[in-house]
């Protein structure tokens, strides 16, 4: 990777159009994500031929330039050296001129609102898994201070998950974000959690549906969208001088009263509906939809759509308690890394050596697997294919033992102790069939270096 992070920026934006061909910028955990005026003008091959980008990919809207480990380092040199913005900056003074929210990609949407906290949730997913595993053990007493502390770390930000959205879904939006984060707190003050279920409650005479805001995904990212449009009319009609004093308070007059009348009540009947189906078909043939979901994960990694099934994940933790979704990925990661460890022992080019070499690290141990999708299994296929296939079979028993998980848990081997915490054995099953299974098959016949000739 290279470590002239400036000259890097220059490059990649000189062959995604230059500047002036670029509407916004975000970034995941592996990839820069422009928002393009055109892309028929950027240059893929010129990209690709870069020292320091792994792979192109055009998807969800956005013209997606994979980096790796380092992407943050990139993210930071093109903003500093370059006049491209990132997504959400500007303000709403123009927000008449952005494009419609409904125009763009749901994955693009989805991606910038969840995965600026992914790390927090991730981490605060670690501390409860090892709670559950710490107390199953009898190392520590629910009872206990100690407990309290550690599990107010952990149940942080899931318990206020509406505010770290609310500032995450208004930038993505074009809102003001610290308003959508105002309107997030109303969402979980203590006063009204307090009222919770409580029958009676009224707005100026008009009844109120007292439901749980607390670790709730839809209600909050549709209160953002609907600010984003009242903003937009205000700032039209409000003159300049008047603007930055009264369309903040208009707008929390308007959206935090509508949130609790009508927002979030149509928002939670839709996500218990979007719940119920899901399980619905999932208890009709749950191990036909482990496979599916399993053995297509790394596909949906490629393109970036794995992100659309955050938010159905969170809202089923918070409406049923439980995630039944995404624990059937629980092995991809070990099995994309298996297939890369095979190939850096396997082969004996260098190159090839090195980028496999940092890829296995990458995937078993960060838990981002782009890298070796890209760099290993993708260019020779087979891995590919195999690694997808091994991955059904361990998602087939994840499904057919029902693995849920009640919390978010980073997956790579540094936390499989909290894995078996949080989803069971069976989780840890899958894990194996897609280690064993993935590295043997890759190193037996999945790969050769007579493949770098023909690639």
């Amino acid at each position: 990777m290279a470590k002239d992070y400036a000259s890097l920026a220059k490059q990649i934006v000189e062959n995604v159009g230059g500047e002036e061909n670029v509407i916004s910028l975000t970034h995941c955990v592996t990839r820069l994500r422009f928002k393009l005026k055109d892309e028929s003008k950027a240059n893929k091959d010129a990209l690709v031929a870069l020292k320091g980008v792994i792979q192109v990919v055009q998807a969800g809207g956005q013209y997606q330039v994979v980096i790796g480990n380092e992407v943050t380092d990139v993210y930071d040199a093109v903003l500093a050296n370059t006049n491209v913005k990132a997504a959400g900056e500007g303000g709403l003074a123009k927000v008449e001129k952005r494009e419609s929210v409904l125009g763009t990609s749901f994955v693009s949407i989805v991606s910038g609102i969840f995965m600026p906290f992914m790390g927090a949730m991730s981490a605060a997913g670690l501390i409860k898994g090892f709670l559950v595993l710490f107390v199953t053990l009898g190392l520590l007493s629910k009872e206990s201070s100690t407990y309290t502390i550690l599990y107010a770390a952990g149940d942080s930000v899931f318990y206020f998950l509406p505010i770290f959205l609310g500032y995450t879904a208004g930038k993505t939006f074009g809102a003001k974000p610290f308003i959508s984060m105002m309107i997030a707190s109303a969402l979980v003050y203590p006063n009204i959690v307090a009222l919770n279920g409580a029958e009676g409650v009224s707005f100026f005479g008009l009844p109120v549906n007292m439901i749980s805001y607390t670790s709730s995904v839809l209600p909050i990212v549709a209160a953002c969208f609907v600010q984003a449009k009242v903003e937009g009319v205000l700032y039209k009609y409000i003159p300049k001088l008047l603007a930055n004093t009264l369309i903040p308070v208009i707008t929390a007059l308007i959206l935090i009263p509508l949130t609790f009348l009508v927002v979030g009540p149509v928002t939670s009947i839709l996500g218990d509906i979007i719940s119920s189906i899901i399980m619905f078909f999932m208890n009709l043939a749950s191990p036909v939809a482990g496979f599916l979901m399993a053995s297509l994960w790394p596909v949906m990694i490629i393109f970036g759509v794995h992100w659309a099934f955050v938010p159905i994940a969170l809202n089923a933790m918070q409406t049923l308690g439980y995630d039944f979704i995404l624990p059937l990925t629980v092995g991809c990661n070990f099995g994309i890394g298996a297939a890369a460890l095979a190939i850096f022992l396997k082969t004996k080019n260098q190159d090839l050596k090195e980028t496999a070499g940092s890829a296995t690290i990458s995937a078993l141990i960060g838990g981002v697997t782009e890298p070796a999708v890209y760099g290993c299994l993708l260019p020779y296929k087979l891995p590919m294919i195999i690694v997808c296939l091994v991955n059904g079979i361990g998602g087939i028993f994840l499904g057919l033992f029902h693995v849920v998980r009640e919390t978010q848990v980073a997956v790579n081997i540094l936390t499989l102790p909290a894995i078996y915490a949080v989803y069971g054995p069976w989780a840890i099953v899958a894990i194996v069939i897609s280690l064993v299974g993935s590295f043997t098959l890759t190193y037996m016949i999945g790969f050769n270096d007579k493949m770098l000739e023909k690639k």
